[in-house]
């Protein structure tokens, strides 16, 4: 949009997303485990969970379980090629593996290696393999796979641009949670790309992602408020939370900042602080491990 409700995340260049995992048991002591227990254990060597954190040791214990053909194990020890965690950075390697773990329909596999596909990382590239793999993840429920391909048909890339597909994908991972899906279908309910248009339904989802801690969220929803679009005109709602992104580190929600305390009334610009100073700490959506499932991050444009 030009100067108005700014694109948000649509995925379309590769970047990595918090996916979480099952609960992870304590390791309260290290043995010789079966297959699924050197995962479990992995995963607390790898978080430091109840042990100190080794990648070493967890790329170990997944290679001992996935070499029994565990597909969670397949996975994470693709992970670990992925980042180089424990492991020389090999995305050849990883692909493999992603490979071995999506032939038996484990989701988080086949998303990412429909990632690599599209980036031609340790594959060829090729966006039709891309698209497959990320239907693949996508049917059977996957959050990051659905938002992925709702940016693949937002875009056109790979397959025939359809925003109602986009849509139906983009809502399908919302549903699940998934902050930048909501932020994505918030921008099409603006501007009726595949649904009607419903600032109303905009801003609900907008909101959603923004209480997440998403910072493009956070900067649309403050644009709502600052022109009334499907929620009351409320210059104290969109100074803060063009606040909260701008201290995140968004520019564009910095000058808007500017822009506001120009026609704010001191009560109005006291009342925002107040309210600032009183906010309940949003989700932290970072991590000091990369996140699991790939995805992609440049603005929808």
């Amino acid at each position: 949009m030009h100067i108005s409700l700014r694109r948000v995340r649509s995925f379309f260049a590769p970047y990595f997303v918090l996916v979480l995992l099952a609960a992870i048991p304590n390791a309260s002591h290290a043995q010789s485990p079966g297959a699924p227990d050197s995962y479990r254990l992995g995963l607390n060597y790898l978080y430091g969970r109840s042990v100190p954190l080794d990648y070493q040791k967890a790329a170990a214990l997944f290679r001992e379980s996935a070499s029994a053909g565990d597909p969670r194990s397949q996975f994470m020890l693709g992970y670990l090629y992925s980042f180089g965690l424990g492991l020389p950075r090999d995305f050849v390697r990883a692909a493999e593996l992603f490979r071995a773990s999506a032939l038996q329909g484990y989701a988080l596999a086949e998303n990412n290696l429909a990632s690599l596909y599209q980036r031609g990382q340790g594959v060829p590239k090729d966006l039709r393999e891309a698209v497959r793999w990320y239907l693949a993840a996508a049917v059977q429920g996957d959050a990051m796979a659905q938002a992925n391909l709702a940016s693949l048909y937002y875009t056109g890339t790979g397959l025939a641009q359809d925003f109602n597909q986009a849509a139906h994908w983009f809502r399908a991972a919302a549903e699940s949670g998934q902050p930048d899906a909501q932020s994505d279908l918030a921008v099409l309910y603006c501007y009726g790309q595949g649904v009607p248009v419903d600032r109303r339904e905009a801003a609900r989802w907008a909101r959603l992602a923004a209480d997440q801690g998403l910072v493009t969220a956070q900067s649309n929803l403050a644009f709502l408020y600052e022109h009334g679009w499907g929620v009351p005109l409320d210059y104290v709602s969109a100074f803060a939370w063009y606040s909260r992104a701008s201290r995140a580190g968004d520019h564009a929600a910095a000058e808007r900042l500017a822009s506001l305390r120009q026609i704010m009334t001191s009560n109005q610009l006291d009342r925002a602080t107040v309210l600032l100073a009183s906010e309940t700490p949003v989700r932290d959506l970072s991590s000091s491990v990369p996140a699991l499932a790939f995805g992609f991050a440049d603005p929808i444009k």
